[in-house]
Order: structure tokens, then C-alpha cells, then sequence
């Protein structure tokens, strides 16, 4: 007798979907959690870096001289129509429209950067959002919010987050108009080739974005996208040359004295001559040392000693770097992209600076996009078959870089609240070293007692024309240990008095080594003609600044 047939177990579709779909592995229910809760993610991540900026502001112009030369380089676009040139314009330019509605005011100057990181935070986000994984993009924002290295910069008149501002636009029409509409048009090549300028203008380092665009471009075989923005990028550039040319009177660009210095071997010497091939990878080397293995994770809080470089962590650097390019640029277009530029301009800002300037800000520019790429590498390496075992990972990252990084916050708003508190009381030399008290003191009575028309040379000039309010000459290098040629450099620029400060090497520590640049200048001077300085005034009894008038009717051989 047959055995009667099993009746065969009817499955519905939906069953079979239920089983032909992948379990969700850990990554998954990340990404699902913050695609879904995105908004809240930005809202969060920006009230945040708002609040601690606001923890972190610093009303006062910094000691490094830049963040005032923008200022006053802004001042002199509005007073005297100076259009200008050195560094980037176009931060000037922008600061100008304030300096002219509101004046010197440095709150409202400094509320700007602000301003940028918080539209930077925005643009960031909505560039990336959705493009990479959602628990990639939401774990950068929140340390961007926690970052007091970057914040910093929130609050000062550098041009570092006005750039990053503009980078993230760069980045987000990049992704919206050019990648995902793959037969762009004209008109959104030519946008592209703007936006490209604007980063230029910003910062000399900007222009290797052309470079970065044009290599995606060409390596995704759109060619005649690639001739377009070219076109449109020397167009505009033609077009705001011919500007400076008939409403200004300027013929110089950014490049000409910036170049020059860049190609220096000692950026305060030119008698030292042009850095050769061998100095350039030098150069390399060294600032791979001093940026990836120092200030990057000196900027994360996961290095405590910020003195010293390390060979292993640079060589560690890389290697994170180019394994995340070859596992991310496969999987993700918008990664390739991110890919190709920081390796365009970081390479770019490592052969060209010199490595005595040695500031976190150079790279910081950089760290949201360099936390996107490598921990998107982490990402898809530990979605591989073999390595998923270890996915705990990426999330104990994650946790300690917030944890690490909230460390470094506490104690940045703590030291701060002190300084800000006696700012904003009036008490403008809290926390300063007694060599820049006396050196804003000197550039405060020479504004005050010394006549309009005289010219006053100093070597910080723009510091002292904030504290000072009045201009005064700028002397950065000693170019002859000739005296004539130096009196003589002097009297074609009308100088009757010369500040010398005390201002020291190394700004938290006193020791026997200060910048020299003015000390030196008047030394050679002094050796030949001794009575062509007088002493007019002295201020401070330890790190002193000091205001020399120059005698050039004395300026004889003594017998």
C-alpha cells in the first residue's frame, strides 16, 4: 500500500521576502537608527557646537598676528581701497562690509566664525547625509561639537572655519549637482568652477581643489565636464583680476609674496636662497610628522604630550589613510571624491610649508572630512565576511574618541571661563605673559603720544594697529646685516620710531630665546652708526618693551 504524499507547505510572499532579506548586523541597525533620526542628530550636534563655542569665545586677538592682519587688511579695503592681495582676499573682503558698518569691533568680527561653523555644521551634514553611512555622518557631528581644537577657531578672525564654510558648500553641490546628475549641465560645471575660486581666494591651499575636481572628473571619463569648470574656474579668475586691475589699481595676487616666502628655505631669511627638490621631501616628511602623528590626535585628546612627533603614529597614519581608500573607494563614490581631495591638498600642504610654522590650524581645516573617510574605511573593512567578529570595534572607537574628546573640552571651557569673565569686565591683560603686556601697552601709548604723522616700524604690526588704533610699518625679516641698507630701508618708508618687544620663542615659557627679528635690525644699525637710535620710552620691569626714535641726521661714523 503506497504511503500517502505529504501535503507540501504553501509559503505566502511575504514569507519568502521574510526569509530571502539578510538579518540586520550591527552597522545596519546603526545606520537605520540615524537615517531615521537625522534631524534630531543635526539639531543636537548644532546646539551643541554653538553652546560650546560660546564657552570657548575669546575676545581678545590672539598672539599669532593673523587673525589681526585680516582685520586689518579689511580696514585698509574700506579706508584706503587697498585691495587685498597676501594670503586670500576674500576673508578680508567679507570682514570689510562689518568693518565698515560697525567699525573696529572685534565681538561682532569674531561672532562671524561663529556664524561660519554653525552654517559649516549644516552644509556638512546635508552633504553627507545619505551618501555615507548615517552612523558615520552622526558620529563627525558630534565631534565636531565636541572638538575645542576646531572650536577654537569659532571665535577667532582666522580665515579657518570661513574656509571649512566653504569647503562643506564645495562638497555638498558637488555630491547634489555634479554626481548624482550625471549628464550635468553648463551651468552647474561653471557654478562648480566658481565655487572653486571662492575656496582659492580664501586660502592659496584652496587652489588644489581645482586639481582634486579635475582628477575625479577625468578618472570618471567626464571630459567635458572637466573642460568646462576649467573654463569657467579662469574665466571668473580673469574676471576678478580685471577688477582689482581697473577699480583698484592692483596688479599683485596672492601669490607673490606668499610664493616667494613658500619657496624660501627660511621664511625670515632670503639670504638663506630657494629650497631645493631634497628640502621639499624633507619638507614632507617633517610635517607628516608634525600634523598626523602630533596635532591630529593631539586634536582628538588621544595625546597628551603635544612636544613631541612620532614616526610610528605618522607611518600608522598613512597606512589607516590608504587602506580606507582602497576599501572605500569602490563602495562609495562620494568617499572616492573625499578620497582624492584630502590627498590632493593635505600632500599639497605638506610639500610647500615650511616646518617651523608648525600650527594645528593648517590641518584642522581638514579633520571632519579626514573622520569621515577613515572611519568610513573602518566601516566597510569591518562589514567584510572575515572581520565581522570584530565590529564591536568601530563603536568602542566612537565612544572613546566622544569621551576623549569631552575631556578636552571640560578643561579648554574651564581654563577659559576665568579669561572671559575678566574680558568681558574690562580687564583686557588677564592671562597674557608680561612680554605682550608691555608690548600692547608700548603700541597703546605710542597710539596716544607719539604724532599722527609719524611712522612706527614694529614686528607685529597688525597687533599693534588693534591696540594701538593707528597703523604702524611691519618688519618680519632683517634682509641685510648691511646698516646702510637697512637705514636706508627705513628711511624710504618714512620711519621715525621703532617699537622692540620682548616677545618670547616660546610663548608658554620664558626663556633666554625671543623673536629677534627687531632686535637684530637695529643691532647692525647701532654697530655703525651708534647715535642714529635714542631711547624714548621703556615699559616693564622684566621682558620689556621698548621705543627707539631713529636720528637719521646722526647717522654718521663716530671719529
Amino acid at each position: 500500500m503506497a504511503k500517502p504524499k505529504k501535503k507540501s507547505k504553501v509559503v505566502s510572499q511575504e514569507e519568502k521576502k521574510k526569509y530571502l532579506v539578510p538579518k540586520k548586523d550591527l552597522f545596519d541597525k546603526f545606520d537605520s537608527f540615524f537615517e531615521k533620526k537625522g534631524k534630531y542628530v543635526l539639531w543636537i550636534s548644532g546646539f551643541l557646537t554653538l553652546a560650546f563655542t560660546l564657552l570657548l569665545f575669546n575676545v581678545r586677538i590672539s598672539e599669532g598676528g593673523d587673525d589681526s592682519a585680516y582685520i586689518l587688511r579689511a580696514f585698509d579695503f574700506v579706508k584706503e581701497h587697498i585691495f587685498p592681495s597676501f594670503q586670500g582676499p576674500l576673508y578680508p573682503l567679507m570682514l570689510s562690509l562689518f568693518v565698515w558698518i560697525f567699525g573696529i569691533n572685534i565681538f561682532v568680527l569674531k561672532f562671524l566664525s561663529v556664524i561660519f561653523i554653525i552654517v559649516h555644521l549644516f552644509l556638512f551634514y546635508k552633504a553627507f547625509y545619505n551618501k555615507i553611512p548615517s552612523f558615520i555622518t552622526a558620529f563627525v557631528l558630534f565631534i565636531i561639537a565636541f572638538n575645542a581644537s576646531l572650536l577654537y577657531y569659532a571665535s577667532q578672525t582666522y580665515s579657518e572655519v570661513f574656509f571649512m564654510m566653504l569647503q562643506a558648500a564645495l562638497f555638498y553641490y558637488f555630491f547634489k549637482y555634479i554626481i548624482e546628475k550625471q549628464g550635468s549641465s553648463i551651468k552647474n560645471y561653471l557654478i562648480l568652477g566658481l565655487l572653486l575660486l571662492l575656496l582659492g581666494l580664501t586660502r592659496t591651499i584652496g587652489y588644489s581643489a581645482l586639481l582634486a575636481v579635475l582628477i575625479y572628473l577625468l578618472t570618471d571619463k567626464k571630459w567635458k565636464g572637466a573642460l568646462i569648470t576649467l573654463a569657467g574656474f579662469i574665466v571668473f579668475y580673469l574676471v576678478i583680476e580685471l577688477i582689482k586691475r581697473v577699480f583698484f589699481g592692483s596688479h599683485s595676487n596672492q601669490y607673490q609674496g606668499q610664493l616667494g616666502i613658500l619657496l624660501q628655505v627660511d621664511p625670515y631669511d632670503p639670504s638663506k636662497g630657494i629650497e631645493n627638490f631634497k628640502g621639499f621631501l624633507e619638507r614632507f616628511w617633517g610635517n607628516s610628522n608634525l600634523y598626523l602623528s602630533k596635532h591630529i590626535y593631539a586634536s582628538l585628546g588621544l595625546k597628551a604630550d603635544i612636544t613631541k612627533t612620532s614616526a610610528f603614529m605618522t607611518a600608522f597614519t598613512y597606512i589607516l589613510f590608504f587602506v580606507s581608500f582602497i576599501v572605500s573607494v569602490r563602495k562609495n563614490k562620494y568617499l572616492a571624491f573625499t578620497g582624492i581631495y584630502l590627498l590632493t591638498l593635505i600632500g599639497a600642504t605638506f610639500f610647500m610649508l615650511q616646518t617651523r610654522w608648525d600650527q594645528d590650524r593648517l590641518i584642522l581645516i581638514f579633520l571632519p572630512l579626514i573622520l569621515v573617510f577613515i572611519t568610513s574605511g573602518f566601516y566597510y573593512l569591518l562589514k567584510l565576511k572575515r572581520l565581522r567578529i570584530f565590529k564591536f570595534l568601530l563603536p568602542l572607537i566612537f565612544v572613546m574618541l566622544f569621551f576623549t574628546s569631552l575631556k578636552v573640552m571640560i578643561e579648554k571651557v574651564t581654563d577659559n571661563n576665568d579669561v572671559l569673565v575678566n574680558s568681558i569686565a574690562g580687564n583686557q591683560f588677564y592671562g597674557m605673559t608680561p612680554d605682550w603686556i608691555n608690548y600692547i601697552k608700548m603700541s597703546q601709548w605710542a597710539g596716544k603720544n607719539l604724532p599722527d604723522t609719524a611712522n612706527i616700524a614694529c614686528r607685529k604690526a597688525s597687533i599693534s594697529f588693534i591696540y594701538g588704533k593707528r597703523k604702524f610699518f611691519g618688519i618680519t625679516s632683517v634682509p641685510s646685516e648691511d646698516a646702510d641698507t637697512l637705514l636706508n630701508n627705513l628711511k624710504k618708508n618714512k620711519i621715525s620710531y621703532v617699537l622692540m618687544g620682548s616677545l618670547r620663542m616660546n610663548p608658554k615659557q620664558k626663556t633666554e630665546y625671543t623673536i629677534t627679528t627687531i632686535k637684530r635690525y637695529l643691532y647692525f644699525i647701532q654697530q655703525k652708526y651708534p647715535q642714529a637710535l635714542s631711547l624714548v620710552n621703556t615699559i616693564g620691569t622684566d621682558e620689556q618693551a621698548y621705543m627707539f626714535k631713529i636720528n637719521y641726521d646722526k647717522a654718521v661714523k663716530p671719529k
